[in-house]
């Protein structure tokens, strides 16, 4: 039985922000409207609305030169609003209709829909994007998230070696990563291997003392060793 990850993976994900445009040429002020309409209800948690207004700006302006930028902010909504198999088809197009040159645009897009295949459990699809988002930007200031995600894929997969170097890719970028920590202990516990994953458990409480699912591994843990 394949693990669900759908509530770690939040853990993980640093969130990304929404693209802003100001009037721009192919838009008329209809559009412009709609657009600056779909970024106020998202910034309300109003995601299905925010979705209308998206959507209306495509209608109103099917050619417009920065479309790209209008799918990945829909599809933002869309992911907030729990639809992942909807999101991933608009970070797609805006991968597709993305200047070429832009590399930092193309990472958010990857990453985003990673994220999004994570959510909807297309766990190969989610490891893909996050090593052709890590190729194009090695040292990326978001590096050290993808590992993490990218590494709870892999136990979605049930590869835990694989997830374990994962984890430790995010932790060679940032020692101090307590989702790392915790998220490496989770491997050896479901090893078995409590010794390393208390270890790691309590890495992650010592950085992090607030985080209740810490605490609640690291009890698991413990009760583990104690039988």
């Amino acid at each position: 039985m394949k693990t669900s990850i759908r509530s770690n993976l939040g853990l993980g994900v640093m969130v990304l922000g929404l693209f802003v445009l100001a009037c721009a040429s192919g838009y008329n002020k209809p559009a412009n409207d709609y657009y600056e309409e779909g970024l106020l209800f998202y910034d309300r948690m109003e995601y299905a609305r925010s979705v209308e207004s998206f959507t209306k700006v495509l209608e109103l302006a099917p050619h417009g030169k920065d479309n790209h930028l209008v799918y990945f902010n829909r599809g933002m909504a869309y992911f907030k609003d729990r639809q992942y198999d909807k999101a991933v088809y608009d970070y797609t197009k805006a991968l597709e209709l993305a200047p070429p040159g832009d590399r930092e645009f193309q990472f958010n897009c990857l990453e985003a829909r990673a994220n999004a295949y994570n959510n909807a459990r297309r766990y190969d699809q989610a490891i893909g994007d996050y090593g052709e988002a890590l190729s194009l930007s090695p040292r990326h200031e978001r590096a050290k998230y993808l590992f993490n995600n990218r590494a709870w894929a892999w136990i979605g997969e049930e590869n835990y070696d694989a997830a374990v170097l994962d984890f430790d890719q995010a932790l060679a970028v940032d020692p101090d990563f307590d989702l790392a920590y915790f998220g490496r202990a989770t491997v050896w516990n479901k090893k078995k291997d409590y010794q390393r994953a208390l270890a790691d458990v309590k890495e992650a409480v010592k950085r992090n003392p607030s985080n209740k699912k810490y605490d609640d591994l690291l009890f698991e843990i413990k009760s583990a060793l104690a039988k």
